[in-house]
């Protein structure tokens, strides 16, 4: 196919408007950031096939270090894990909309404008597609197909892009560029015949197979990799499958006008029970055609990330369709406390959805912590501690990491276009002597904008000496669900509320508030972004982090202080918002005193502030985001593989390895694995079978035998003290008593237990409101046991509270975690496990080799440590008999399965003969 480039593709310094012009600062020029021999290059290099070889898996997504991941020895290799996981090396990205918005003219041609926001996620996109090392495909909606006609797409040609973004081949130019028809396709004679001239308020569109297969030609160029566009609307009864598009805005209403609005805590206006289901559904409709896109080019090995809160019910859906997939999902967006989100009718089967994912990410710990007292306390799911939630069938990894944008593109667009020092000086000869404070926020919100010039009012009604001096640049963008009515009624509203103050304070030569109601061009914005004296961000809070890096980051030579709002600030981790002045959302005086506080910094508080922001930016940029969440990711694949139903214990196999090799090590956990559970724990005695078939094995010096149990050494020395040749571990691994000794060693004899005391005023008040509950007091470890309460559900429930109040109250100084079990709440040692203790007999027995024989066997959450300490040595599969004892298949890294207690210890009776 050949594609001809617009004929008006201009550079970044040809597009821009001419800095000798006046500062209109709202009637401008559009601006096209891809010049076209980037674009011819970048079409060389394209290949989409998914037939390529595989890129080299050992480096995939690994070409900057991540921050704040786990140390080394608490993981795999990066090759182990590709070895385990059998990754392709491909990423399937799931958006809720295509970077781009696609127009279509009259006569049929294609124009691409930047879908307007998302910062975040395109640059992510842009890093994963153009710089990874990963094949990359992307899956999103088409968004609103409109007419170049129309007011919105004739805004978006208007707006420049903030910054380059490398999305571009030939021809195919993000901004004002126009794809031409192909020659001799008939595309644009299809176009023509269906399109129809609307208004701004008539959007239908008709779109034939034909159109969609050649519009989805075009779009594979845009990407360096595959781009999978979703399409959405009525199917025509006629055999041609035309697909009609009407009131495309519907697909985005319930995201948009009821969910987003609750997760960033903002009324929702009441709707009737069948206007809600209607808007429900299509936002269904919505993920399940997603999943549909994803299914036709999904490999088993892929990764699919999902993002944001348009696609909450997409994990759920793929799990049902690929059991074994690797799933993750990133919440960019804002969220809300769980009774706020509670309140949504459809929250449940929501917030389900994300559980079909294996790990959910977030962009700080205090929005992680939010979702993860939803799970625990509204759904009364429990948490297995590090984020880890016990959804009953698997666990789900919650993780936060900061996001970041393109900063590098951000640098070069502030310092090294031209024009930017131009209107740089046109800006200082306007508005010399005066105090800057450049504003940013978007409309969608407009409560934020309102306090803020109530705020600016009283800071010039306490501060006379400011009066002539301040000025105000309020730049506001309203967001996509904003209409044009509305988007008209909230500007009048500012307007008005500006012209209060301009009439009060303005004077013949000066004007306090100046209101910047459309976007402004690149070099214009970077001006006013470089020499103000304060900058402020009173966005919602995925936009936080794009505005004030930009501000940021155009600040390298003035170090001015930015100003962000206290709820914009949760969007931010700590090193972030100890650098920031905050302003209350609910005070005005707040506001006021913050902005006399930032224009009164002295020179050394500002760069010491501004040099911790900028090196936060740095740090968490595009890349460093997307390799980070990845490698989180692909640890939490590995530590919590999708569920899959573990064969029974192939008892050929298994002898036959036995047989064969020559090192051996068997562990196994006691309660529910070599006998069952009992309501009395006093009464889980171990058979004479056990007893006999135990010893047998230890006494061969080949072997080397385990238990590995949370109960007390004083249980385990009375049942097994005997047994001189057996290694036991007691509580978790706190207490170790290696085979052939009588001593035992305390592993967590140095650790402060104060701790203790906390949790016995906890636990005691849990036993004195459950009736048949009872506290088990271990030497390292303290267990609330309530199996025999009368009330088992109400107990359940106490638990989780009980749970919550000591991780954030009593216990949070002590290193310890606190863990919901089978009937239980236990309090224990964080860096004690039974996978630490596995993992150093694993390394004793077989070091680095790769065969031998390992028996690992139990039956709950805490035997999973083990499992996962043999997946991280570098013992072959076909040594490893990893056995969860289950009467069902569940969740589970054990590769194998022995439904009762009894079959296991048969089993080992059996190998003791050999």
């Amino acid at each position: 196919m050949t594609v001809r480039t617009s004929q008006q593709s201009q550079s970044t310094a040809d597009a821009s408007p001419s800095p000798n012009q006046s500062l209109s600062f709202v009637l401008h020029t559009a601006d096209s950031y891809f010049n076209v021999s980037q674009i011819q290059a970048r079409l060389e290099e394209a290949d989409t096939s998914r037939s390529n070889a595989p890129p080299n898996l050992a480096s995939l997504g690994q070409k900057l270090e991540a921050p704040d991941t786990p140390k080394p020895q608490e993981v795999l290799e990066q090759q182990q894990q590709y070895e385990k996981l059998g990754l392709t090396g491909n990423v399937i990205s799931a958006t809720a909309h295509l970077p781009w918005t696609i127009g279509i003219t009259k006569d049929g041609k294609i124009e691409l404008a930047p879908y307007p926001g998302k910062s975040v996620l395109h640059d992510s996109l842009s890093y994963l597609s153009n710089s990874s090392t990963w094949h990359h495909t992307v899956v999103g909606w088409t968004g609103e197909v409109l007419s170049t006609l129309s007011p919105e797409f004739a805004e978006l040609k208007e707006k420049d892009a903030i910054r380059p973004r490398a999305y571009s081949n030939e021809g195919h130019q993000i901004g004002n560029v126009t794809i031409h028809d192909p020659e001799g396709s008939g595309f644009k004679e299809a176009f023509t015949q269906h399109f129809k001239e609307q208004d701004s308020v008539t959007r239908d569109m008709i779109i034939t197979k034909d159109h969609r297969r050649e519009l989805e030609t075009l779009l594979q160029h845009v990407f360096k990799n595959t781009i999978i566009p979703v399409w959405l609307g009525e199917w025509s009864e006629d055999q041609d499958n035309t697909l009609i598009l009407s009131d495309q805005a519907r697909w985005y209403r319930y995201s948009e006008e009821e969910l987003h609005k609750k997760l960033d805590r903002v009324m929702v206006e009441q709707k009737d029970e069948s206007t809600r289901a209607k808007m429900f559904e299509d936002y269904r409709r919505l993920n399940e055609a997603a999943a549909n896109a994803i299914l036709k080019v999904y490999m088993p090995g892929d990764i699919v990330w999902v993002s944001d809160y348009q696609l909450m019910l997409l994990p759920a859906i793929l799990r049902q369709k690929l059991p074994s997939a690797y799933i993750a999902y990133f919440h960019h967006a804002s969220w809300c406390p769980r009774e706020m989100i509670a309140e949504l009718p459809e929250h449940e089967v929501i917030l389900k959805g994300l559980l079909g994912a294996s790990v959910i990410g977030l962009p700080s710990s205090g929005l992680r912590h939010y979702l993860e007292d939803y799970y625990c306390d509204e759904m009364g799911l429990a948490s297995a501690g590090d984020g880890l939630i016990n959804t009953g069938t698997g666990l789900v990894n919650l993780v936060n990491v900061p996001t970041g944008v393109d900063v590098a593109s951000v640098q070069h667009a502030a310092y090294e276009d031209k024009n930017v020092g131009q209107y740089m000086s046109t800006i200082r000869d306007t508005y010399k002597d005066k105090k800057i404070i450049v504003a940013r926020a978007r409309l969608d919100r407009p409560r934020g904008v309102s306090r803020l010039i109530e705020g600016f009012e009283s800071l010039l009604d306490h501060n006379p000496q400011l009066q002539q001096q301040a000025v105000l640049f309020l730049i506001t963008t309203p967001d996509r669900d904003v209409t044009q009515d509305d988007k008209a009624i909230i500007n009048q509203e500012v307007a008005s509320q500006i012209l209060q103050v301009n009439t009060k304070w303005s004077s013949a030569t000066h004007q306090p508030i100046l209101y910047l109601a459309r976007p402004l061009p690149a070099p214009e914005l970077y001006a006013l972004l470089r020499l103000a004296d304060v900058g402020i961000v009173t966005s919602d809070h995925e936009h936080t982090n794009t505005l004030s890096m930009e501000f940021v980051v155009s600040q390298k030579e003035k170090c001015s202080p930015l100003l962000v709002s206290e709820r914009s600030s949760e969007y931010q981790e700590t090193s972030f918002n100890k650098s920031t002045s905050s302003q209350s959302s609910g005070m005005l005086s707040n506001s006021a005193a913050a902005l006399q506080d930032c224009l009164s910094m002295s020179e050394d508080d500002k760069r010491r502030k501004h040099k911790v922001l900028f090196d936060y930016f740095a740090k968490h940029d595009a890349t460093t985001f997307t390799d980070e969440f990845l490698t989180k990711a692909r640890i939490s694949f590995v530590n919590h593989s999708p569920a899959r139903d573990a064969p029974l214990l192939d008892m050929k196999a298994l002898n036959s390895r036995y047989a064969e090799a020559e090192r051996r090590l068997f562990m196994f956990d006691y309660d529910g694995t070599l006998t069952p559970i009992v309501d009395d724990p006093d009464h889980a005695l171990p058979t004479k079978l056990l007893l006999n078939s135990l010893p047998k094995l230890a006494n061969n010096p080949e072997n080397a035998v385990w238990l590995i149990s949370g109960r007390s050494r004083v249980f385990l020395e009375q049942h097994f003290g005997d047994l001189k040749n057996i290694g036991l571990s007691a509580e978790h691994g706190s207490f170790v008593r290696k085979p052939g000794s009588t001593e035992w060693q305390n592993l967590a004899a140095s650790m402060d237990m104060g701790w203790k005391n906390e949790v016995d005023t906890v636990f005691g008040q849990l036993e004195a409101e459950a009736p048949g509950s009872w506290i088990e007091r271990k030497e390292v470890a303290m267990v609330w046991h309530y199996r025999n309460a009368a009330d088992h559900d109400s107990c359940l429930a106490k638990a989780v509270k009980a749970k919550a109040l000591l991780e954030g109250e009593r216990v949070k100084s002590w290193d310890v975690e606190v863990m919901l079990g089978k009937a239980n709440l236990e309090v224990r040692p964080r860096f004690l496990n039974k996978g630490v203790v596995a993992a150093n007999l694993m390394g004793e027995a077989f070091g680095n080799k790769e065969n031998g024989f390992v028996l690992c066997a139990g039956d709950d959450t805490t035997d999973e440590d083990m499992f996962r300490a043999i997946l991280s040595s570098k013992l072959k599969n076909e040594g490893i008999f990893s056995c969860l004892v289950a009467k069902n298949a569940k969740p589970s890294l054990a590769y194998y399965r022995t439904p009762e207690p009894t079959d296991l210890v048969d089993a080992v009776a059996q190998l003791s003969k050999l």
